[in-house]
């Protein structure tokens, strides 16, 4: 009993020692963060190759961003995931959306709308030839910095010719914590998800991952 006390005691050492470390790495090298209150402006674009999104920015205000979502023709979209913190609300303009929910697929057509609540897991995509055009309203506006998170990982991902890697994924969202409100709805349940990113911050930093990239910034015309 005392020798599995000791193996116990061991692992909170080293696992403390090692969430330390992720302390001490970011107060000797704190990322250079924008002003994320004059970040967006109307007109600029949010775009992923790599889910076939393209968003452009309608409005600013509140700390919320409102946009309209074109999804490219037999875009996969994103993983299936869901957010703690935000609904989504999905309202056709033209085309034909599909959206995975709760495991079941809907078709929206133009004039349609779809809500879709907070820890609710979801997938928009498109599985026809023609563009589709959404737009939310209030309803779906999503925060700034959520915002301001999707542009970088839409950069990181659209780096990679078929995406990148499971690890790189994971790597680059731990930088992110629980600002990254996007959970997979396939993973462990979100407490895991939570820890998993709070383990692997530290070593992400370490490998060069950060939480900006001055590079990946919202496209303007």
């Amino acid at each position: 009993m005392m020798r599995f006390l000791k193996v116990i005691l061991s692992a909170f050492a080293v696992v403390g020692l090692y969430l330390l470390l992720g302390i001490g790495i970011n107060t000797a090298f704190p990322t250079e963060m924008p002003d994320l209150a004059g970040f967006f402006k109307p007109g600029d674009r949010l775009v992923s190759r790599f889910e076939g999104f393209d968003q452009t920015v309608l409005e600013v205000g509140d700390g919320w961003l409102h946009t309209r979502l074109e999804i490219a023709p037999n875009a996969a979209g994103p993983p299936e995931h869901f957010h703690e913190h935000f609904g989504e609300t999905f309202t056709v303009k033209s085309g034909t959306l599909s959206v995975l929910i709760d495991g079941e697929k809907k078709t929206l057509h133009a004039g349609e709308t779809i809500h879709i609540p907070p820890m609710t897991p979801h997938k928009p995509f498109n599985e026809t030839n023609e563009i589709v055009v959404v737009e939310g309203g209030d309803a779906s506006a999503i925060p700034i910095e959520f915002a301001y998170i999707l542009t970088q990982m839409y950069g990181f991902m659209d780096e990679y010719p078929n995406g990148p890697s499971v690890p790189a994924m994971l790597m680059q969202l731990s930088v992110y914590g629980d600002s990254a409100d996007s959970w997979l709805a396939d993973g462990p349940p979100l407490p895991i998800q939570k820890a998993m990113r709070l383990l692997m911050a530290p070593t992400a930093r370490l490998l060069g991952f950060s939480y900006h990239y001055p590079k990946y910034v919202p496209q303007r015309n």
